[in-house]
């Protein structure tokens, strides 16, 4: 008996049970980690988010186009057309009673290359505060994300301003979203949350600075999340009804000399964007204030409709105007990032129809002043010229240290021209329920002003006109294969920033 049980509990049995216990503790980790992935990856969303907002009829002429730019003139010398924000600020000095914002980045932070055209975050802060010194009892509702706090493991000192001056300001919880990558989440949601973050305890380099003090490793390991409240929406009162700018620019000094644009409206449809903006306030532990102004406006004319689009319905849009475009149909997209497969497919599948489409894509080589390796954009652009044998037709917009931020789509079949603008980039990340984004959809007459107006505004950069705007496709041509392999694995598993 005594021998049987020694030979039980011998070195070589108890290195078997061991390794067996092993593997079945791997085994059940592997099992949760899965689970964790397939949940946080499907989960139900918050109410209101995914959200298609009502439609509205209104005169075109209520609706203006902005973009700012920044090219090379005919002279060589650099020049900034810069209206976004300029006309946001407006906006802000007129307003009386009530102002929301939400915007992705808001903050100072200057890495040791990056060049700052413009102040954007002190201007915002500034116009703010010193309107709610002018206005006491105006309401001012400021939704950002929260990399602005790096994770909350650093201090903003414009949101500190704001909430100093009064400012009721919202951070979003980004962990009521679903997760895009899919392969650290679960890691990250299993073992690393439930430890906070603290703006006192950093002893890492800042990820964003060289001038603020250090971080946690907790806010490296948030930030690798790749997700965000990535809008950038404003509504206020503007002489007694309502104003909105829905737009692809942030108030953000090292963002400020990128190429944009915009889209403001006056009317009821900022209705639509305080019920979405509301499902952010919401699933982050807050309240929007209490407001409510519905225009009596008598409409002589009603020539455009309008719906706000938040996540996937944005792309339930262009899918639905993509595959609506006939042989004489035209589609122009201006966009920083191109490279949700979907939208890839029923673009190709457009072309074969002999759909006109012609793309401006930033070339992804710079970011903040450093060196971007051309992922996506030059993948897919190299997949859509090549599989429709030039059908498609390409130019890249010709950077200089900043970005071509602009997210632009825009169709028009017989007498109908429809436009999306927005936050939303074209990919995975942006249209698949897992950042918050937010774009508008107008539908008017190809004849109207406004119309003509955003026409003008892509033929200008496709012919380079009165300025170096764009480049051919071949000046910034790739087929890597390698490149073209990440870009897949990346897009597909959430491993990227875009």
């Amino acid at each position: 008996m005594l021998s049987r049980i020694a030979k039980l509990f011998s070195q070589k049995n108890m290195g078997r049970i061991l390794r067996s216990k092993s593997f079945i503790a791997l085994g059940c980790l592997l099992l949760w980690l899965l689970a964790v992935a397939v949940y946080q990856t499907y989960k139900s969303l918050p109410h209101n988010v995914n959200y298609l907002g009502e439609q509205y009829r209104l005169d075109s002429s209520r609706i203006n186009f902005l973009y700012d730019l920044t090219y090379l003139s005919k002279h060589g010398k650099i020049v900034h057309e810069q209206n976004i924000f300029d006309a946001l600020f407006h906006y802000i000095d007129q307003a009386e009673k009530y102002i929301l914002i939400d915007m992705f980045l808001f903050n100072s932070y200057k890495a040791k290359n990056d060049t700052v055209f413009r102040d954007l975050s002190r201007e915002l802060t500034d116009k703010l505060i010193e309107r709610k010194k002018q206005i006491p009892g105006i309401y001012v509702d400021f939704i950002t994300d929260p990399i602005n706090t790096v994770y909350d493991g650093g201090i903003s000192k414009e949101i500190e301003r704001l909430k100093s001056s009064g400012i009721h300001v919202i951070t979003s919880n980004l962990r009521k979203l679903r997760d895009s990558n899919i392969i650290y989440s679960p890691i990250w949601r299993t073992c690393i949350q439930w430890f906070g973050n603290s703006n006192r305890a950093g002893t890492i380099k800042h990820p964003f600075s060289t001038a603020d003090g250090k971080v946690t490793l907790r806010s490296y390991l948030s930030l690798m999340n790749f997700k965000a409240n990535h809008r950038k929406v404003f509504v206020a009162d503007n002489h007694g009804e309502m104003i909105s700018l829905i737009t692809s620019a942030n108030p953000h000094g090292g963002s400020s000399a990128h190429s944009n644009v915009a889209l403001s409206v006056k009317g009821d449809v900022w209705q639509s964007i305080y019920a979405a903006e509301q499902a952010v306030a919401r699933m982050s532990g807050a309240s929007l204030s209490n407001y409510n102004n519905t225009s009596n406006k008598i409409l002589s004319d009603t020539d455009a409709t309008i719906k706000i689009l938040s996540e996937y319905q944005i792309k339930k849009a262009l899918i639905e105007e993509i595959n609506d475009a006939e042989s004489a149909s035209i589609i122009r997209i201006a966009q920083f990032y191109l490279s949700d497969r979907d939208i890839i497919k029923y673009l190709l599948s457009a072309s074969d129809r002999g759909v006109d489409i012609k793309i401006i894509l930033d070339p992804n080589k710079d970011a903040f002043g450093y060196e971007k390796n051309g992922i996506p954009n030059r993948q897919v652009a190299h997949e859509l010229v090549s599989k429709t044998k030039e059908r498609i037709k390409i130019r890249w917009y010709d950077t200089h240290g900043e970005q071509f931020h602009s997210k632009l789509f825009l169709s028009a079949r017989g007498p109908r021209f429809s436009v999306i603008v927005g936050s939303a980039n074209l990919t995975r990340r942006n249209l698949d329920n897992y950042n918050l984004e937010l774009d508008i959809k107008v539908v008017v007459q190809k004849k109207s002003q406004l119309a003509q107006e955003i026409m003008r505004y892509f033929d200008r950069l496709w012919n380079n006109e009165n300025g170096l705007f764009t480049v051919d496709y071949e000046h910034y041509k790739e087929d890597s294969s390698l490149k073209t392999f990440l870009y897949r694995i990346q897009e597909g598993f959430g491993l990227s920033t875009f």
